[in-house]
C-alpha cells in the first residue's frame, strides 16, 4: 500500500470519527456546552467558491428567503416557511435563482420536515419559488437589516450561554425588540427552536442585542458617523466529507453541519467548535 493511499485512508477514517461525534450531539438550535462530542471539530468559514453556477458564486454570501404560502400574498407571515441559502442559492439577481435548492437549511418546520433539516433532491418543497427579505439577512457581514440577535437574559456584559437567539425580520426598527413572526433560533420558555414569536408570548416585545459590536454613541445620544461593525458570531461549517475546490478551500455541501460560531478569528483555515456555538443543522 502506497504512502499516499495510507494517508488518504487515515484522513477518511478521521473524518468518519469526527462526523460520528458531531451526529451524536446534533440538534437544531442547541448550544454547544463543555464536554459535548463535537467540541473541537474544525469549522471552515463560508469563503470557498461553490462552483455550481459560475466562478463568482461565493459561499460567503448568505441569504434568508421565505416560501409565500400564507394568507397574505407577498407578505411574510406565520404560515411561511423560511430557508437559509448559500452561494449559488442566494436570493439575489432574479426569480429563477430564488428557489428552494438542495443543501438549503429549513429554519422553520414545514410539512414533514423539521427546522434544521437540509433540503434534499426529491423533497416536496424543492424548486418552490422563494421571496427574499429586504435587505436579506447576511450573518457573514452583519449589515443592519434582518439578522441574528440575542436576548440578554443571563445578565452578563455580552452574549452568554444562557441567552436565547432570534432571527429578526427586515428591516428592524429601533430599539431592537422581538416582533411577531421573528424566528427563535434557540428555544425559550418551552417554545422550540424554529418556532415563531406571537403576540402574548413571554418573549414578545423583549429587548434584543444584535450579534455584532455596535460603535458607542456620543454622550449627547446622537448617532455617530457610520463605522465598521465587528461580528460577535459568524456562520461556519464542518467539512464532513473533506471535499475542497481547486485552491484547496473547503466546500460546503449538503453533508456538512452548519454552526453559528462565536470564534473570534475568522481568517483562512479552520477554527474549532467551542461552547456557546449554536447548531443550525
Amino acid at each position: 500500500m502506497t504512502a499516499i493511499l495510507k494517508g488518504a485512508m487515515l484522513v477518511l477514517g478521521l473524518l468518519l470519527i469526527l462526523g460520528s461525534a458531531w451526529a451524536s450531539d446534533c440538534t437544531f438550535g442547541t448550544k454547544v456546552v463543555a464536554g459535548d462530542s463535537d467540541v473541537g471539530l474544525p469549522l471552515s468559514p463560508f469563503s470557498a467558491l461553490v462552483g455550481a453556477t459560475g466562478a463568482t458564486a461565493s459561499q460567503i454570501n448568505v441569504g434568508v428567503s421565505y416560501w409565500d404560502i400564507g394568507s397574505a400574498p407577498g407578505v411574510y407571515d406565520d404560515k411561511d416557511p423560511v430557508y437559509l441559502q448559500f452561494g449559488a442559492s442566494l436570493p439575489f439577481g432574479g426569480s429563477a435563482n430564488r428557489i428552494v435548492r438542495d443543501g438549503n437549511i429549513r429554519l422553520t418546520d414545514w410539512g414533514p420536515y423539521l427546522a434544521g433539516s437540509k433540503v434534499k433532491a426529491g423533497d416536496s418543497d424543492i424548486g418552490q419559488q422563494l421571496l427574499p427579505w429586504i435587505p436579506p439577512a447576511n450573518p457573514s457581514t452583519f449589515v443592519i437589516g434582518s439578522g441574528f440577535y440575542y436576548m440578554n437574559v443571563a445578565g452578563g456584559p455580552g452574549y452568554d450561554l444562557g441567552d436565547p437567539v432570534y432571527l429578526k425580520l427586515a428591516p428592524p426598527a429601533l430599539p431592537f425588540i422581538t416582533s411577531t413572526n421573528d424566528i427563535r433560533i434557540t428555544s425559550f420558555d418551552g417554545f422550540p427552536a424554529g418556532s415563531k414569536v406571537s403576540l402574548g408570548d413571554p418573549d414578545a416585545a423583549r429587548p434584543l442585542v444584535p450579534l455584532w459590536a455596535i460603535p458607542p454613541l456620543p454622550v449627547a445620544g446622537q448617532p455617530k458617523a457610520a463605522a465598521p461593525r465587528s461580528p460577535v458570531a459568524r456562520l461556519a461549517f464542518f467539512n464532513a466529507n473533506g471535499n475542497v475546490n481547486a485552491a484547496g478551500a473547503p466546500i460546503y455541501d449538503g453533508d456538512d453541519p452548519v454552526y453559528l460560531s462565536i470564534a473570534v478569528a475568522f481568517g483562512p483555515g479552520t477554527h474549532p467548535v467551542v461552547p456557546n456555538d449554536i447548531r443550525l443543522s
